[in-house]
């Protein structure tokens, strides 16, 4: 019996094995998805009043922590797959929590903003990133999502925030738009 259970454990002792610096990875990740979860949990509970600023620093952060996830995954194309497989199911469901927590966070946060009759001058900048890293996030990775991993209220989140971005951008300053430049 105890065989058993070691056969089923990845040894973490020394060595620059790929699995062995995977395994290291996820606790990082495991501590990090925590801290994630602490700045949405905050996103949402303080929408009525926080900061913009304070707003865009914790979408920085949770799109940090998703792109460690993405470099993890990327650690782990040298690794056999009966033992990758379970660890990108891992990630790819840390992955959807993260970005589920943030988008109820964001739908809090931008419905308070839009009842304000003023919208900060820089929003533009922000909200046509936060509008790119959606639709990419939407396209790219959650297609390659296990559907059983998808919250059912993820098509409506996406739906609520992008049009609340679209209508927060058609608030703003009009600044010209640069990224789209021939």
């Amino acid at each position: 019996m105890v065989q058993d259970y070691r056969q089923n454990q990845v040894e973490t002792a020394g060595g620059t094995d790929p699995v062995g610096q995977a395994v290291r990875l996820l606790q990082v990740l495991n501590s990090r998805a925590t801290e994630v979860q602490g700045v949405t949990a905050r996103m949402y509970e303080m929408a009525t009043i926080l900061s913009f600023s304070d707003y865009a620093d914790g979408f920085r952060r949770v799109q940090e922590f998703l792109s460690f996830c993405d470099v993890i995954e990327s650690k782990l194309e040298n690794i056999a797959p009966s033992t990758r497989e379970p660890i990108l199911h891992e990630i790819s469901a840390v992955k959807m929590r993260a970005f589920s927590a943030l988008l109820r966070a964001m739908g809090a946060y931008l419905t308070v903003l839009e009842r304000r009759d003023m919208i900060n001058y820089f929003a533009q900048a922000v909200f046509l990133m936060q509008q790119d890293v959606l639709a990419d996030f939407h396209d790219h990775a959650l297609p390659d999502v296990p559907r059983q991993l998808v919250p059912e209220n993820l098509p409506a989140l996406f739906e609520q925030v992008g049009a609340l971005i679209k209508h927060l951008l058609d608030r703003c300053i009009d600044v010209p738009d640069f990224r789209f430049e021939a």
